[in-house]
């Protein structure tokens, strides 16, 4: 059996800090009211989060409303960070959010819209099919290069724009492990936190000029220009995809060994969503 890149008990706490993640992301879902903005939102899932006992974030939590979900006429970092938009009914709404505990982070996407929007509803629905399709091309080994180019085919068949092209280095996913210097109070610079930085750099450095006596690792982050197969660890996947004025994406940990991939978590909103929606599907004879 091929060796696991974390122990079991450390998957634990990489589940544990996901599902706090989510249920706070929901919790914050409920409390929305018209009139909030995206600094608001996002400062009640910080506040949320740390009530629950985080102390580091991988990164701070962001918020977007309306049109901002598809990251429509997004230029630099900046325009990333919450605004003062102003909820509306029907507007779609996106929250990321990052937290860690004990050092050990997670990475997430929640997706809703704040009343009923069926334009909105068949975005989150055809997100599923990109859960499936990074799963089987990593066990198929596809360079993961090859996986991103398909599935940006697969987001302009479907008549949607690829919106996480628009993320800081263009990445469909990356990688998370346990943050260094956590006796070291965090700083937040521009939503990501000291220990963060701390963490990339170390990263990427390794990638370029591995350490004395060490194996070259392979760069964090993954895009169109990563042309190697997943390296083994624990990956944040989001896709994130838009149409006209709604913006919808999906982010969850995938734990990749020497010989298999799987998802941390089948127990998560946007799953149950397509699972509720498929039962509906099926026809009792």
């Amino acid at each position: 059996m091929a060796k696991e890149y974390f122990s079991q008990n450390q998957l634990s706490q990489f589940k544990y800090v996901q599902k706090l993640a989510y249920d706070s992301a929901m919790y914050v879902q409920d409390h929305l009211t018209e009139g909030m903005t995206e600094i608001d939102s996002a400062n009640l899932l910080d506040l949320t989060l740390q009530k629950n006992g985080v102390r580091n974030f991988f990164h701070t939590s962001f918020a977007w409303f309306g049109d901002r979900t598809t990251f429509k006429n997004f230029q630099t970092y900046f325009d990333f960070l919450p605004t003062k938009r102003k909820l509306e009914k029907g507007m779609a709404v996106i929250l990321d959010t990052a937290p860690a505990i004990d050092g050990i982070p997670c990475d997430i996407g929640y997706a809703f819209s704040f009343g009923n929007n069926s334009l909105f509803d068949q975005t989150r629905t055809d997100l599923e099919v990109f859960r499936t399709l990074v799963l089987d091309e990593i066990m198929a080994e596809k360079t993961l290069s090859e996986i991103y180019n398909k599935v940006e085919t697969l987001i302009s068949d479907m008549g949607y724009t690829n919106c996480h092209k628009k993320y800081p280095l263009g990445v469909l996913g990356h990688k998370v492990s346990k943050l260094p210097f956590l006796q070291i109070p965090p700083i937040k610079i521009m939503g990501f936190h000291s220990q963060t930085y701390a963490y990339l750099f170390a990263e990427t450095v390794n990638a370029l000029i591995p350490s004395f006596g060490g194996q070259k690792s392979q760069v964090p982050y993954w895009n169109e220009t990563t042309n190697h197969l997943v390296e083994p660890g624990v990956w944040a996947i989001e896709p994130h995809i838009g149409k006209n004025d709604y913006g919808a994406k999906w982010e969850e940990l995938l734990v990749v060994t020497d010989n298999n991939a799987y998802w941390l978590d089948e127990d998560l909103p946007h799953v149950n969503f397509w699972k509720e929606k498929n039962f509906g599907k099926i026809k009792i004879h």
